[in-house]
C-alpha cells in the first residue's frame, strides 16, 4: 500500500490541502506517512482526529508511520498520541 505523505509544513494551508487528499482516499484503507513533518500546527492534529474517527466509522484502517520528532512533539503538546491518531487507538 502507498503511504500518503503528510506536508513538511502542516500549517493551516496544507491541513485544508492534505484534507482533500484524505477525502480522495476515503472508503480504502490508509496509511499516512509522518516522516517529513517538520512543522505542525494544531488545527493538523484535529484532522487527523476527525479522520480516524470517519475511518473507524467506515470500518477501514487508518495507520501513521515513520512519526518524526516535530510531529510526535505536536501531538504530545495537545495532549494526543500516535495510537489516539490511528484505527484501533483509544476512542
Amino acid at each position: 500500500m502507498h503511504a500518503l505523505p503528510m506536508p513538511e509544513t502542516f500549517d493551516r494551508k496544507a491541513v485544508s490541502a492534505f484534507a482533500r487528499t484524505l477525502l480522495d482516499h476515503r472508503g480504502a484503507d490508509a496509511v499516512l506517512d509522518a516522516s517529513g513533518v517538520a512543522r505542525m500546527g494544531t488545527l493538523a492534529v484535529e484532522l487527523l482526529i476527525a479522520a480516524r474517527k470517519q475511518w473507524q466509522a467506515d470500518g477501514k484502517t487508518l495507520s501513521i508511520r515513520d512519526a518524526s520528532d516535530p510531529f510526535l512533539t505536536t501531538i504530545q503538546a495537545v495532549g494526543a498520541s500516535v495510537q489516539l491518531l490511528q484505527t484501533g487507538g483509544p476512542a
